[in-house]
């Protein structure tokens, strides 16, 4: 899966998420702070909910439940749970860099694999309870999984279907993101009959494996809810008449029923695009812009345990080192980008999956609600792209594993 001087790279890896997890201690805050509760109340079994016995679905429920089971085996600590994410994270790097070297070769994966690696904000989610990181990992992990040379077909979509239903159980965003797992391969390589039926395979592992949960939310909301009730929600927040770009509170509404509130919110949405297209683009716009703009949210949310620990005098650097990161990286991928249209072809750019889950992610959030820590998901591809600039400047670049 690496070699060489990935390998070192993985190394560097660990022993940095390593460093940061002793020093900083996990302290949840904002949306920290509700998983915490999500899970303590599953460990316990009270149910998902907000308050014991009190179901609800508001938030997909997986990065509850990966706590959950923690908190179930070793109590209410967070030390387990930071040596897990030191390896999750790890294991980010790890798979970013092996599609790399599937998708442009040793020189994009190796550099990749660095900029994975010493990338702050990665680091910083080390002691931090969130979904992005487990959202990371098994997108990853369905990418890998897809495009595992020498499987069949059919392996190849039960596999990946099971990594797609994991990440939809952390984020919804994975429900439909089947084909770009196989639209390389269905394009390039003109394979179009084995990739529609990988495709179909995972598409049906996917639901039977999501099923179970749309059963209990049938007998919570006496309605269909495939995963989570937020979907409405997060549309409302970045399309309603005092809308900015990022997260704002939720309207009071007297309706009791969560799914209810949802499909109300939505549809409130939904009006207010209609009556005016031209502004909802703009707002696109601008919410893709502040999507991107910076990158200190891994210290926001760690404020808590970086002020017990070094003072506040940490802050500032932090963030602008973090920020200065993302910067270099964003501008080399941009650059990456133009560098694989001149080696390819523009027309290369849609199958080129580092660069369509990227777009993906940032149309999703440039509809909805955008924000720096909505870019997280996107990371490891921007990194692939960023990688991929650094090779193509010294002629070093290629465009698959084969050439």
């Amino acid at each position: 899966m690496v070699s060489g001087l990935s390998s070192r790279a993985l190394i560097v890896a660990f022993v940095l998420r390593l460093i940061w997890g002793i020093a900083i201690p996990i302290i949840p805050v904002s949306d920290s702070q509700a998983y915490d509760v999500f899970a303590q109340h599953i460990a316990q079994g009270y149910g998902y909910g907000w308050e014991p016995h009190r179901p609800s679905a508001f938030w997909p429920v997986g990065t509850s439940a990966i706590y959950a089971l923690f908190f179930r085996i070793f109590g209410h600590d967070y030390t387990v749970i930071m040596l897990f994410q030191v390896c999750v994270g790890v294991a980010v790097v790890a798979l970013g860099t092996s599609l790399s070297r599937r998708w442009f070769g040793e020189p994009v994966a190796v550099a990749t694999a660095w900029i994975l690696a010493c990338w702050p904000l990665l680091i910083q989610y080390t002691t931090i309870l969130a979904s992005e990181l487990f959202f990371i990992l098994f997108v990853l992990l369905a990418f890998w999984l897809a495009s595992m040379p020498g499987r069949g077909w059919s392996t190849r979509g039960v596999s990946s279907g099971i990594a797609l239903a994991a990440a939809s159980y952390v984020r919804p965003l994975a429900l439909v993101m089947a084909p770009f797992l196989f639209m390389k391969e269905a394009i390039e390589n003109r394979q179009r009959r084995g990739t529609m039926f990988a495709c179909t395979v995972a598409i049906v592992v996917m639901a039977a494996c999501i099923l179970p949960w749309t059963v209990r939310n049938w007998h919570v909301f006496d309605r269909f809810v495939l995963i989570s009730t937020n979907g409405g929600a997060n549309l409302w927040m970045g399309n309603n008449p005092e809308a900015d770009t990022g997260y704002m509170q939720l309207p009071q509404l007297d309706i009791p029923n969560e799914a209810d509130r949802d499909s109300f919110l939505g549809r409130q949405a939904g009006q207010y695009i209609a009556q005016d297209p031209i502004a909802f683009f703009v707002r696109m716009v601008r919410k893709a812009i502040s999507l991107h703009d910076r990158e200190s949210i891994g210290v926001a949310w760690n404020e808590r345990g970086i002020v017990q620990r070094t003072g506040h005098g940490t802050l500032s650097p932090l963030k602008l080192v973090s920020s200065a990161y993302w910067w270099a990286v964003l501008a080399l991928a941009i650059y990456g980008i133009s560098a694989f249209a001149r080696n390819f072809g523009p027309l290369r750019l849609l199958t080129c999956p580092p660069l369509a889950t990227w777009a993906y992610f940032t149309f999703v959030h440039s509809a909805t609600v955008a924000g720096d820590r909505y870019h997280v998901p996107s990371i490891p591809f921007i990194a692939m792209m960023a990688a991929y600039a650094m090779s193509a400047r010294w002629g070093l670049a290629t465009g698959s594993r084969s050439a």
